[in-house]
């Protein structure tokens, strides 16, 4: 029989702080700790282990590769050999907890839906990539997700569509959009300076841009439309909070070289891993615009709503799940992906009328207070939960 606390076994492919990381960790916090009692596998301690634990989960550690898009058939053969061993490790330790749901919770996690699959238990994925569209692979892995899973969770239309093409209607496909704590992502908490403690002064126009350094979060469209700005804004600073994952370092020079070759010099500011998750609040606060420059689409977009929360005016490309968060014109701009120049015009007619830019940092706070609510967010995620839980689904 079920315990009165049902124990639902969460696999997490990293033990990094990138927007996957945040979510898990906003997930368990959201849950009624009377009701649910959450046990969370990583690879290894990191970062996120502590906080969970604070936030009420069990945390174990199985050690897990990560499937990557690197172009190392070395990696990916690693990858392939410790695929089946480490299935069989993690359907042990779903036995040994007692899970009566496994939770994968990203689309690039293979392990928890063949080893839920192993140990006879039930199995919710996580979707929360839009994955590259390779003829056939695609289709295949959506045929594969399908068909381990009691129920899918896509992040956003975008993503549930590209994935499963003219099956994004199955009844087992759910969306489910993060959600902010208002009461922390707000303006009336910010007790800091960032731009004091950057040597900022008061009225310089700073642009930001908060991301992992993926070649794919498009860096590198960034600094052109900052090249550009620079030229017309000579006093303008632009952040780049965010270093590069394991196996792009080089990409992070190959930036660092670009900014100087494009004469940016210290108006451009890489400012690695400096400012963690608690103090994003307060960087997003100081920024004047926000720029997302994925040149992929993007499957949801947790930094956007970050900046729109803080009341900052967002740029984001116009491709996935930005599409259907950031209402054009209204609470926010999009630009076409990849286009430098486009984004450079954006930041410059918001840099020039700071009346747009008020109202569009009001419009994207409001918009998040209707939508993308922490409140909301977990009701939603409460019912999903209970009804993979419960097998029953409408």
């Amino acid at each position: 029989m079920p315990s009165e606390r049902r124990r639902i076994l969460y696999v997490q492919p990293n033990s990094e702080v990138g927007g996957s990381d945040i979510a898990l960790l906003r997930m368990v916090e959201a849950l009624d700790p009377k009701r649910f009692d959450p046990v969370v596998v990583l690879p290894a301690e990191g970062p996120l282990a502590p906080m969970l634990r604070a936030a009420g989960a069990t945390v174990r550690l199985l050690p897990m590769m990560q499937l990557r898009t690197l172009p190392s058939p070395v990696y990916q053969s690693r990858y392939l050999a410790r695929l089946l061993p480490t299935v069989r490790r993690l359907a042990a330790l779903i036995r040994e907890e007692r899970a009566e749901l496994v939770h994968t919770n990203s689309l690039y996690c293979l392990y928890g839906g063949f080893a839920a699959r192993l140990a006879g238990c039930p199995h919710l994925w996580h979707v929360r990539e839009i994955p590259p569209a390779i003829p056939i692979a695609r289709p295949a892995l959506g045929r594969m997700v399908l068909g381990l899973s009691r129920m899918v969770v896509c992040m956003t239309q975008a993503c549930a569509n590209e994935l499963f093409g003219p099956r994004a209607g199955d009844r087992r496909i759910r969306l489910l959009s993060e959600g902010l704590d208002l009461s922390e992502w707000s303006r009336t908490k910010v007790s800091r300076s960032i731009r004091q403690e950057l040597g900022i002064a008061p009225g310089v126009p700073v642009i930001g841009f908060v991301a992992r350094l993926d070649p794919w979060k498009g860096l590198d469209v960034f600094i052109d439309a900052a090249s550009r700005i620079a030229a017309e804004f000579p006093e303008a600073v632009f952040l780049v909070s965010g270093d590069a994952p394991t196996g792009f370092e080089a990409y992070r020079q190959n930036m660092e070289a670009r900014a100087t070759a494009l004469g940016l010099g210290d108006r451009i500011r890489f400012l690695g891993w400096r400012y963690r998750l608690g103090d994003i609040p307060a960087l997003m606060a100081d920024l004047d615009v926000f720029c997302h420059t994925s040149i992929a689409p993007e499957p949801f977009g947790l930094v956007i709503i970050e900046a729109m929360a803080m009341g900052c005016p967002v740029i984001a490309a116009r491709a996935g799940g930005p599409v259907e968060i950031v209402e054009d014109g209204v609470s926010g701009l999009l630009t076409r992906p990849g286009d430098a120049v486009a984004l450079a015009a954006a930041i410059r007619d918001l840099l020039i009328d700071r009346d747009r830019r008020n109202r569009l940092a009001v419009a994207g706070r409001a918009r998040v207070e209707t939508v993308y609510s922490r409140a909301a967010f977990g009701t939603q995620l409460r019912a999903l939960s209970e009804e993979a839980l419960a097998g029953t689904l409408a």
